[in-house]
């Protein structure tokens, strides 16, 4: 049997080699990102929607549909506007997903989970600052509430330059020592590094 020299072994071997290169370099540079950019922790809590939907399943826009046509029906439908704030935080459509925490933060001003959502949209975009005053927030009324601790920890750290601050609040997420073991072993990874 014959075989095609138009691509000579040698050089199948340097193709080969030129593209195992590459990718470990981006797989490299994908692990130097993340490290480089971590993210903060989006503690949500699983509720059913009103009507026996999921919040998984109203992701299609019927479902959106129907929630704000709901919301339309019953301005004052707290439980609405978490939804829509959750489906579209689920869209990464940010400035919308804050519409609706603002509408439950108008009613509820102690609403910690709004408060959470509200911060996670504003550190989306880029809003370190005022995502941090939502946190802290969150921590006059949870002072135990190692997710804002973490949250604040990861803005000080990498997005507001507050070193100092930045350990006291990863401490308090191991000083607390949740149920959750990865928030914690991060926690102490990021204590570590600093």
């Amino acid at each position: 049997m014959e075989t095609n020299n138009a691509f000579p072994q040698v050089a199948r071997r340097r193709v080969t080699f030129f593209l195992l290169a590459c990718l470990g370099a981006m797989l490299f540079a994908a692990v130097v990102y993340r490290v480089e950019n971590p993210t903060i922790v989006q503690h949500e809590e699983k509720r059913e929607m009103p009507g026996g939907g999921s919040m998984e399943k109203m992701g299609n826009m019927d479902g959106l549909s129907a929630m704000m046509k709901k919301l339309q029906d019953n301005p004052e439908d707290v439980e609405a506007m978490r939804s829509l704030g959750m489906s579209f935080m689920e869209m990464q459509a940010w400035d919308k997903a804050l519409t609706f925490w603002d509408m439950v933060l108008e009613r509820h001003a102690d609403d910690v989970m709004a408060l959470n959502q509200k911060g996670f949209c504003l550190f989306e975009m880029e809003q370190y600052a005022e995502a941090a005053g939502l946190f802290e927030r969150m921590l006059g009324i949870e002072k135990e509430n190692y997710h804002a601790h973490y949250n604040l920890g990861i803005i000080y750290k990498y997005y507001l330059e507050q070193l100092d601050k930045a350990a006291s609040h990863f401490q308090a997420v191991i000083d607390a020592s949740p149920d959750d073991s990865a928030l914690v072993s991060n926690a102490q990874r990021e204590l570590g590094g600093n």
